[in-house]
C-alpha cells in the first residue's frame, strides 16, 4: 500500500485563522453598538460557527491518500481520531486526470456525484479521480504528489487487467463510504 499526505500551506492556514478571528470579533463589537443588537448577535454567532468549521476543516484536519492493488482509500485525522472517508474499488475507475483536463473535457460533463478531499482551500495541482458508483459517474478531487499519481495509475491499470480478481496483496473490495 502506498500512502501520500498532501502538504499544508502554512501561510494560508495562518491567514485563515487570523482573518476569521478578526471578523468574528468585529461582528460582536458591531453587535454591541448596533440598534438591532439581537439580530447582529445572531448573525455574528452564525459566522463564528462557520468560522470554527472552516478552521477545523482546513487547519486541524490531516488528509491521507492510500492506494493498494485493489482500492483507493482516503482517511481523515483530527487530533487522535482517524476516520476512513472513502474506499473506492480501482476496477470502477474511469480516469485519473489533472483538474484542468477534467474541467475542459466533455467526457466528464455528466459526473453527478462530486467530492473534494483537498487539504488546502483552492489547492494548486489537484487531480480528479473519476469512477462509477451505483451506476453514476462520480469524482474525487484530491491533491497527491506526482509519485503517488504514477503509482495510482499503475494500480488502476493492473486492477483493470486482472478484472477485479484479488491477488495476495489486495484488501477486501468495497464501494464508496461516506
Amino acid at each position: 500500500m502506498f500512502k501520500c499526505k498532501p502538504e499544508r500551506n502554512p501561510k494560508q492556514a495562518i491567514t485563515l485563522v487570523v482573518s476569521l478571528a478578526v471578523l468574528s470579533c468585529g461582528g460582536f463589537l458591531t453587535a454591541s453598538i448596533s440598534p438591532y443588537r439581537l439580530l447582529v448577535q445572531l448573525i455574528a454567532v452564525a459566522f463564528l460557527v462557520m468560522a470554527i468549521m472552516l478552521v477545523v476543516r482546513y487547519t486541524l484536519t490531516e488528509i491521507e491518500y492510500a492506494v493498494s492493488p485493489a482500492a483507493f482509500v482516503i482517511t481523515k485525522t483530527v487530533g487522535s481520531k482517524t476516520n476512513v472517508l472513502c474506499t473506492v474499488d480501482l476496477t470502477t475507475a474511469i480516469a485519473l486526470v489533472d483538474k484542468e483536463t477534467y474541467l475542459h473535457s466533455k467526457d466528464f460533463s455528466d459526473v453527478s456525484i462530486k467530492f473534494n478531499y483537498c487539504q488546502n482551500i483552492k489547492a494548486n495541482n489537484t487531480f480528479v479521480f473519476v469512477f462509477m458508483y451505483k451506476d453514476k459517474k462520480s469524482m474525487i478531487e484530491f491533491e497527491p504528489n506526482e509519485v503517488f499519481v504514477k503509482l495510482m495509475r499503475e494500480a488502476i491499470e493492473n486492477a483493470k487487467k486482472s478484472n477485479g480478481e484479488p491477488d495476495d496483496y489486495s484488501e477486501p473490495k468495497s464501494n464508496l463510504i461516506d
